[in-house]
């Protein structure tokens, strides 16, 4: 399991926002620990960039062109704040300002085209009332990218992880991870098995056997890492998000798919409802 090279590319989009800040910081982190080279990026975007609604406003060209002019500097300028901050760190990093309709597809083409091993992306918060829910950009990402994401909700800090573990491909695989940043960062994982509160009743002694079982197994493939094993009953997603509010966890790591999530297909899957509503950062692998 310690044979893969985790986090070789990270790619950073950025924008200015403080929950931007707190990405950077966390992806520098990372990338300290793990060596990574980073690329940051800033989409300069607008709505009068868009051909169709520059018609409708009908701004004379030397307002538009101003107006265009505004955007790339303060562009440049949190590009350049963040190429800064992993310099400062000694990281290697790549600063691109792109321009671009939509933040979210460029990042998403950059990581399909440049094989990036983790984005970390902010949660892009605008107020205290929506501190801990997710923009548009970052949702986006986080569901359709090709490779892990990290949307970071809090200061950067990596001692205490959640892992969510229910005996799938994808859990298994959120687990390697979950013990790569553990060994680096001297962190305790924590494995979390939720099992849903009907079936217990239905049969108390064999759910219960399954959930030990699934948590045991996953123990055995964690090595070098401080951990401990925990059982649950009740919904999922509010499970793992009570527990990590309750004990004030840094990190959850859960995998973007898990056993049962056809049939909560409409609902939005475990890692959809996790990442939209947990106040910690959440780490979503595929």
């Amino acid at each position: 399991m310690t044979a893969k090279l985790y986090f070789r590319k990270i790619l950073v989009p950025v924008d200015g926002s403080h929950s931007c800040l707190h990405a950077k910081m966390l992806a520098a982190l990372i990338a300290k620990k793990f060596q990574s080279k980073v690329t940051v990026i800033h989409v300069v975007t607008h709505e009068l960039m868009h051909p169709e609604l520059k018609a409708q406003y009908r701004l004379p060209p030397s307002i538009l062109h101003e107006i265009e002019n505004w955007y790339l500097q303060a562009g440049r300028k949190i590009i350049r704040n963040a190429e800064e901050l992993f310099r400062e760190e000694g990281i290697e990093v790549d600063a691109r300002l792109v321009t671009y309709e939509d933040p979210a597809e460029t990042a998403l083409q950059l990581v399909k085209e440049e094989g990036y091993d983790l984005v970390v992306i902010g949660n892009r918060a605008k107020n205290q009332a929506e501190r801990f829910s997710l923009g548009s950009v970052t949702e986006k990402v986080a569901r359709h990218a090709e490779c892990p994401v990290l949307i970071v909700k809090q200061k950067p800090k990596i001692t205490k992880m959640l892992a969510a573990i229910d005996g799938s491909e994808h859990a298994d695989k959120a687990l390697e991870y979950a013990v790569q940043l553990a060994q680096k960062h001297g962190a305790k994982i924590t494995l979390l098995h939720v099992e849903e509160a009907k079936l217990l009743r239905l049969e108390p002694k064999a759910i219960e056997g399954i959930g030990e079982r699934i948590l045991s197994d996953a123990a055995t493939k964690i090595e070098e890492v401080d951990f401990g094993k925990r059982l649950e009953f009740g919904s999922p997603a509010e499970t793992i998000i009570k527990v990590a509010k309750k004990e004030n966890y840094d990190l959850i790591v859960v995998g973007s798919r898990g056993l049962s999530s056809v049939k909560r297909f409409f609902l939005g899957s475990v890692s959809d409802d996790v990442s939209m509503h947990a106040r910690c950062s959440v780490l979503i692998v595929r």
